[in-house]
Order: structure tokens, then sequence, then C-alpha cells
């Protein structure tokens, strides 16, 4: 690549246009020193990208522009252009010609670089002076302190000219521009590392919250669709049972009161007989004492009978002899005493019936008390017997087991097989019954888990289930569980709140050996008054830890809340609590019939005490009426005598006789319909006894029908109310967690298992979510996130990975080609450099070698030559001269072996004798063949043997002006220059 034309204008000393044109050859630029002839060779490297001010020998870039003198003007701009022939292709640019051009104008000092006229690149420039070899570090421009460079530098140092003359300054700057870059991937690879190693932190402990929280999704859709599906047909399933026992509580109530009615009125009737046999009792004790009376009366007046007739005979036969004065005298004393006797019985009568009506009164007082305590003792009975049958059915749930799953229950019943088996945990753990409602609500189905040993117990329970088809249950290893708290200072801060009842682990009893289930199940849950202070103290815990009141409202952790009305429960927990609670209402109802029972007793015991009395006030009510009767006929009867005390006594003795005989006679006649009415009453009362004693039968069988209909009431009732507690339950699930209406869970969710397997099935689900804890669902759209970053990262890290390992490829590549061309070159080199050297030297020997041939691409280039008689040495160890000479020689003999289009050598000639300079230029003549030179010099030798000549001189001081010249001419020049 031949230079055709340097073009200056503005550059250093070059104030005016400079053009010099080359035919290539040799051609020599000479002239006295500071003529600014060195100023071609600045000019080409700065065209050819110069970048060091220094380089150039100036202390600014620009420096370069012409600053004036004396004569002329400073100019603003520097200009150059180098013309090449591009016939070989040595570049990239098509065309036979290529010309650079690089201007600086002084006020922008911004440097402009053209490519055949149009705007390029220090980058394109570049790429020119590595395609063509003619850049600044290259073998294209030698000065004298190359030779120098040479002859004085370092092994390691001398390595540079072999690295130009073999071509790999653009393989060396191409793996220093990988290098950068490498390091630039390696910063950039450390950066994203970092963020791979920020996020794979994050990852580990995400993966497994986004896993719970998918496992808890997971569970929770399979859970909704079971659950939706089975309260759907449960709730259709009870709402019919609900149906249908109400219609039969109907039945049966109806039933009842129909039983109820008859007992009533069997009651009423038997009350009603029960009066009509008072009344009848009181008419025979009445009747009885009218003919205890008569037959009283009929013995006196037959007794009066027989005196009169005694007295009559007496008479008759002169024995008796009447004193009428002594007769009315004792009429008197008689009538008197009778009278007093009649006042006397009056009296009595009146005493005795108000004796009578007050003990009548209390009587009916009595018999509404006992009446109102048979009530209540009836009612007690029925309660009673109500509270036994919910024990019975109780008692038979929690014997049969049926309120347990089934896989638990078939655990407990074959638990002999199973060493290790502890017990459920509703067995194991005691709860006040202040506390149950709160347990229940923290433990929930967890009551029903099966604690055994050690989890091969649990694994052999579990195969004996799976064998047995005997359902599945949950089981609690004591071995593998650990126990669960609350930080303490949460503790500190919520022991002192208001509202505050304990850990649920210290409100219940276990056997010392279980604490860790306690406090495995409990331990971490809080126990206060209400929901308002649960809602609190959640905050006070940052909704990390569960709260449940009395009542059994729950606030979990997250803020949760979760409650309503109290339900009655007969769970594990519940079903104790209730029969403890039934059981203890029993003993007060058993003292309250004992005690209404006594009472009864006791107050029918009076009552029949005063009926005695009413009944024997009657008696003697009837018995002074009679004495009256006859008190009053006594007095008649004296009053009679006494008016007939003056009429014959023969003829009264005998009217009294038949009078006696008339009364008699009428007497008895009285006495047989007494007699008579007695026997009738009696038939009567015979009668009514018999049909009490009926009635009694009738009400006796319709109490024990009514107490028959009672305990199926009782069980069909408390059935009723289950079902509808389970229905109301299932209700409000429907509604509060799923949000559904009955008609839509049914249309829309359909169970596709039997009823018990879908319970067995939530239970599963509901354990399993409860197990999971704590779920972070965000942590699914934040996995997703993080893995998104990652992925990014990933993939940019395995893209600079990519590109590092292809960088590191290029590098080794670039290594090897440079390795090959400097090992080819060095053994070029030495092959040129003998020939060169005796050439040179007139004879000998020289050699250039690796320091290192195990590095070629680290090693120094050591010189080694023996001239002529000598002995081989380094080329540290020869003069001032001789260095020189073979530092020329092995620059020769690299552009021997590498040849270049162009060549500039810039007084390299300069130190040595006129003999080795003409043996210098003859050796150019050698080379020219395949190099074009330009030699700037001031030797004669040199001048004589180029083709060309150039004259450099300064007409105007500070300018610098070329012109062609003759060989004689430039001697003269350089003559007038020494001078």
């Amino acid at each position: 690549m031949k230079l055709i034309k340097i073009e200056a204008h503005g550059f250093k000393s070059f104030a005016d246009p400079v053009i010099l044109r080359f035919d290539g050859g040799i051609a020599g630029i000479v002239g006295p020193n500071g003529s600014g002839k060195s100023n071609i060779n600045d000019a080409i490297k700065w065209v050819l990208g110069e970048q060091s001010a220094k380089e150039l020998r100036g202390d600014e870039m620009k420096d370069v522009i012409f600053a004036g003198s004396k004569t002329a003007k400073p100019l603003d701009k520097a200009t150059v252009t180098l013309t090449f022939e591009n016939k070989d292709g040595l570049t990239s640019y098509e065309g036979e010609t290529i010309s650079i051009t690089r201007s600086l104008e002084r006020n922008k000092g911004l440097n402009q670089y053209y490519i055949n006229g149009q705007p390029a690149r220090h980058k394109d420039i570049k790429a020119i002076a590595m395609e063509t070899g003619i850049g600044k570090s290259s073998l294209a421009i030698i000065s004298q302190g190359t030779v120098s460079d040479i002859a004085q530098a370092s092994d390691e140092d001398r390595r540079g000219i072999f690295e130009e003359a073999a071509g790999v300054s653009k393989y060396k700057f191409r793996k220093i521009e990988s290098i950068r870059k490498l390091e630039r991937t390696d910063e950039s690879l450390k950066i994203i590392q970092a963020h791979i190693s920020e996020l794979e932190k994050q990852l580990e402990p995400l993966r497994k919250q986004a896993e719970k929280a998918l496992v808890f999704k997971d569970k929770t859709a399979k859970l909704k669709n079971v659950e939706i599906a089975y309260l759907g047909q449960e709730i259709v399933r009870l709402e019919q049972l609900c149906s249908s026992l109400k219609n039969e509580l109907e039945g049966v109530e109806d039933t009842k009161n129909n039983y109820r009615d008859k007992i009533d009125e069997y009651s009423t009737k038997i009350a009603h007989r029960k009066n009509e046999q008072g009344d009848l009792n009181k008419r025979i004790s009445e009747l009885s004492s009218k003919k205890n009376a008569a037959e009283s009366r009929l013995n006196e007046l037959k007794i009066i009978y027989n005196t009169e007739t005694t007295r009559r005979n007496m008479i008759a036969s002169g024995e008796f002899q009447v004193d009428l004065k002594e007769k009315k005298e004792a009429l008197q004393e008689a009538y008197i005493e009778q009278k007093q006797v009649l006042e006397h019985l009056l009296n009595s009568e009146k005493e005795i019936k108000d004796k009578k009506e007050q003990t009548a009164q209390k009587l009916t007082e009595v018999n509404v008390t006992i009446n109102d305590l048979q009530t209540k003792l009836n009612n007690l009975s029925r309660k009673k017997h109500e509270i036994e049958t919910q024990l019975k059915i109780l008692a038979s749930k929690k014997e049969s087991k049926s309120n347990l799953y089934k896989g638990t229950k078939t655990i407990l019943e074959n638990a002999h097989n199973f060493r290790g088996l502890k017990g459920i945990v509703g067995d194991l753990i005691k709860v006040e019954s202040e506390y149950t409602s709160a347990i229940e609500a923290v433990l929930a189905s967890s009551v029903q888990h099966v604690v055994v040993d050690t989890p091969e117990t649990a694994v052999k329970a579990i195969e004996f289930l799976k064998s047995n088809n005997g359902g599945r249950a949950t089981f609690i290893p004591l071995t593998s569980i650990k126990e669960k708290f609350i930080r303490d200072d949460y503790l500190l801060v919520v022991r002192n709140h208001l509202g505050f009842l304990g850990l649920a682990s210290e409100l219940v009893k276990v056997d010392p050996r279980y604490d860790v289930l306690n406090r495995f199940l409990l331990g971490n849950i809080v126990v206060v008054d209400n929901i308002d202070s649960a809602n609190k103290i959640s905050k006070v815990l940052d909704k990390k830890y569960m709260v449940v009141t009395k009542d059994g409202d729950v606030v979990r952790p997250g803020g949760i809340m979760v409650g309503g009305t109290k339900q009655e429960s007969d769970d594990i927990l519940g079903i104790d609590d209730k029969i403890k609670q039934l059981e203890n209402l029993i003993p007060g109802i058993v003292a309250m019939e004992k005690k209404h029972t006594v009472d009864i007793e006791n107050l029918k015991s009076q009552s029949i005490n005063l009926q005695n009395y009413v009944t024997s006030y009657g008696n003697e009510i009837s018995g002074i009426l009679i004495s009256i009767k006859h008190t009053q006929e006594k007095l008649d009867k004296i009053q009679s005598d006494f008016s007939l005390l003056g009429e014959d006594v023969s003829k009264i003795s005998g009217e009294t006789v038949n009078a006696t005989i008339d009364r008699i006679n009428k007497i008895d006649s009285e006495l047989k319909t007494f007699v008579f009415e007695l026997s009738a009453l009696l038939q009567q009362k015979h009668k009514i006894d018999a049909d009490i004693e009926q009635l009694n039968e009738l009400r006796n069988e319709a109490n024990k029908l009514f107490n028959q209909l009672t305990e199926s009431f009782s069980e069909k009732l408390y059935q009723a109310k289950e079902s509808e507690k389970i229905l109301e339950q299932h209700r409000i699930r429907l509604v509060s967690f799923y949000n559904l209406t009955l008609e839509n869970a049914v249309k829309n969710y359909k169970l596709e298992m039997p009823i018990e397997k879908a319970e067995e099935l939530i239970t599963e689900l509901r354990n399993e979510i409860n197990a999971l804890g704590n779920v972070n669902l965000e942590s699914i759209i934040q996995l997703e996130e993080v893995e998104s970053k990652y992925d990014v990262y990933v993939s940019n890290r395995d893209e600079l990975q990519e590109a590092k390992d292809t960088v590191l490829n290029a590098i080794a590549e670039l290594d090897k080609i440079i390795i090959t061309r400097l090992s080819n070159i060095v053994n070029d080199v030495n092959v040129e450099f003998d020939k060169v050297f005796k050439s040179m030297f007139g004879g000998g020997t020289a050699q250039v070698k690796f320091v290192d041939p195990s590095n070629v691409l680290e090693s120094g280039i050591s010189i080694f030559a023996q001239p002529p008689g000598k002995s081989v040495k380094n080329l540290k160890l020869f003069s001032g001269g001789e260095k020189s000479l073979i530092a020329i020689s092995l620059l020769f003999a690299i552009l021997k072996a590498r040849p270049l289009p162009l060549c500039i050598l810039d007084e390299v000639e300069a130190a040595l004798d006129e003999s080795n300079v003409v043996r210098y230029a003859n050796y150019l003549q050698e080379l020219k063949k395949q190099t074009q030179f330009i030699v700037i010099t001031h030797r004669h030798g040199t001048m004589s043997r180029v083709d060309h000549l150039f004259g450099a001189t300064m007409q105007n001081r500070g300018v610098t002006s070329f012109f062609s010249i003759k060989l004689s001419d430039a001697e003269k020049l350089i003559e007038k220059n020494k001078q």
C-alpha cells in the first residue's frame, strides 16, 4: 500500500499548504535542524490516530495547530491528508486510492476524521492502520529513538517490535478489547450473581410458603366442593327430618293431650264420685245416728211402757197412792232440769257447727294445696323423666361412640392391638365447664385426634385402618411434636391486659405425661373474657396468635374473626359436660319430689283427720239434734203430765200406756224406714267405691300410656332439637363461609360419595388445613414475581456467561494466533537476521530467541550476536555503535521477513559511522523492492542512495516549505546547516 501524497495545512510549522508526492522507492527528506522536516513524521502519526500530544512533541493536542510567527499569523485549524494507493486491497475500502484526513479546530478542540472525504471515527482510522501495518506503533515509523529503544530495551519490552512485525497488534487490540469486555462481563456477572444470591435467599422460604399456600388453596378448594355438596344434601335431609319429626311431635302432642284430657276427665270423675261418696257417707252417718237415736228412744218407750203398765196394775190393785203435791213438785224440778239441758244442747250445737265449718274450710284449703303439690310433683316427675331420657341417649351415644369419626372409633375399639395408644385428645384433656366452649372452639375436631407414643405406632394404626377398611383418623405421636409458645415479650404485655384470662394450656388439666401434648395443642392460644378483648389483644399480638373467648368466639392469626350464637355441644368435651349438668339436676329434682311427696302424705293424713273431724262434728250435731228433740219431748211430756195431775189417775195411766204404745209403734215404723234407707245408701256407697276403683285403674292406665308417650316425645324432641341445631349450624356455615344459598349449593355442587365418607373427608381436610398453621396466600404471587426476576437474572447471567465463554474462546483463539504469528516471526526473523547481520557486519552470526519458549505469550525476546572474530554476546553487552547497527540489522531483518508497504525512517542512522551508513543505505536498496521508504536524514551516505530528495527549509522563520532537490544541492544545504 504505497503512499502517494501528503497534504498539510496549519499543522505545526506548515503554515502554508504543503503537498508532497511520492512515486515509490526511497524518498529522502533533508534539511537543516529546525527546518521542520521531522514534522512530516509527526503529521503522518497524527493522521493515523495518535492521541498523545507528547508523542507529537507537544504539551496538548492544540499545539499541533500553527501558533504563528513573526511573519505569519496563527491559524485556527490544522488539516493533514494522506493519500494511499489501494490497488492491493489491504483495506476494506473500495477504489484505487484511499485518502485519510484529520483536522482540528483550535476553538472547538474537536478532532474530525475523514476517509475519502466522508466523516469517520478514530476507530475506523485505527482499523486501517492495523490492517495495513502503518500504525503509530508499528515498524512503519522508525526513528532514532526506536533504534535506541531496541538497543536499550529489556527482553520483555523488546518483544513489542516483534508483535508489530507479526501483525498481532490488531489481535492484541482485540484481545485487550475482549479482556475489557470480559472484565465488564465479570463485573456484570458479580452484580447479577449478587441479585441472584439475594433472590435465592428469598426463594427458598417463599417456595415453602407458596407450597404451603398452594396446598392450603388446593385443600380449601377440595373442602369447599365437598363441604358445600355435603351441606346442601344434609340441609335438605335435615329439613325433611325436622319436618317429619315436627309432624310426629304434633301427633304425639295431640295424643298426649288426649291422654291428658282423659286423665283430667278421670280425675274429675273421681273427685266428683268422691264428693258423692262424702255426701253419701254424711247421709249414712246422719241416718245411722237417727237409727241409733230411734233405737234408743224405742228402748226408752219400751221401758216407759213397762213402767206405766206396772203402775196401772198397781193402781188397779190399790197399791199406788198418788201424792199430787209431791208429783207437781217433782215435775217442776224435772221441767227446770230439762230446760237447762235444752239450753246446754242448743249452745253445744252452735259451738260444734262453728267448729265443723272451720274444719271444713281448712279441709278445702288442704285439699287445694294437695292438688297444687300433686301438679308440681307430676311436673317434676315429667322433667326428671325427660332428663333421664336425655341421659340415656347421651350415655348410649358415648358408650357406642356414635359421635366419633369412623377411623377414631375403629382404633379405640381395637385399642388392644396398639400398645402405644394413649387415647384421644378429648379423653386426655379435662376442661372445667366455664372454659368448655373456648377449648372446643380451639380444638374443634382435634378432640378426636388419636394420641400415640411414636410415629411407628401411628404407622401401624394407619395400616390397620387401611387393611380393615376402618376409615381415617389423625394421629399425634408424642415423640414427634414440639411445644408451641407465645414470645415472652408478647406474653409479658398481654398478661397485664384487661380481659386476659390465661393461656389455653393453663386452663385445662392433663396428666403430667401429656404436658407436651397440652402445650402443642394449646400453648400458643390466649383465652379472654369477650370478643372486644379478643380483638384488642389480637392487635397487641400483631395478629400472630389465636385468641378465643369463653363463649367460643375466635380471632385467628391474621385477624379473621369467627363467632355468634353459642351452640350446645355433645362432642367429646361437650357430651361429658352435658351429662354432668343433667346429672347435677336430678338430685335437686329427686329432693323436691321427696319433699312434695312427704308434704302430700302429711297433708293427706291431715285431710283424713279433718274429714274425720267434719264427720264426727256432723255425728255430734245429729246426736245433739236428737237429744234436743227428746229433751223437747220430755218438756212437752212434763207439761202434759203437770196439766193432767188433776184428772183421774187411772184414766191418765191408761191414756199414758196407750200413748206410749202409739209412740212405740211410730218409732218402730221410723226405725224400719231408717234401716231400709241405710241399706239403700250402703248399696250406693258400694257402687261409688267400685266406680272410684275403676276410674283409678283407667286413670293409671292413661298415666302409663301418657308417660310412655312423654318418653317417646322427649326422645323425638331431643332428636328434633339436635337436628335443628345441626341444621342451623349447616345453614350458617353455608352462608357465612361460602356465601351461598341452599338453592345454589344443591344446584351447582353434587356429592359423589357416601355421606359418612364425606364427613370423614371434611374432617380430614379441616385437620390438614389447621395443621398447616399460618398461611401466607400472597406468597404465591410474591413467588411468581421473585421467580420472574430470578429467571430474568439467571437468563442474563447465562447470556453473560455464554458471552464470557465466547470472549474466553475468542481470547484463547487470539492467543493461538498471537503465539503462532510470534513464533513464526521469530523463526523467520532469525533466518533474515543472520543474513542481514552478515551483510552489515561483513560476517559473523546473530540470533533472536524467546527467553521462555514455553510461554510465548509473555516471554521476553533476547538478541545474541557474534561479530567476526568475537564471541557470542547478548545485545546488552555491545558498545553503543554496535548496538545501533545490530538494532538496525534486526529492523531490516524484520522488514525483510515481514515487508511493509510503507516505512518512514527518521534519522535512524544518525549514530552510525560513515562506513556503516553506506551499508545501511545499500541495504535499503535491497529492501525497497518490497517496501516504500521515506527517509528523513542528513547523512551523505544515505542521501546519495535514495531515489528522490525533498528539501525542507524555513525561508520565512517558523514556516516550513518543501521542494525537490538534487543530491548536490542537498549536500550544500546540509553543509550550510553545519556552518
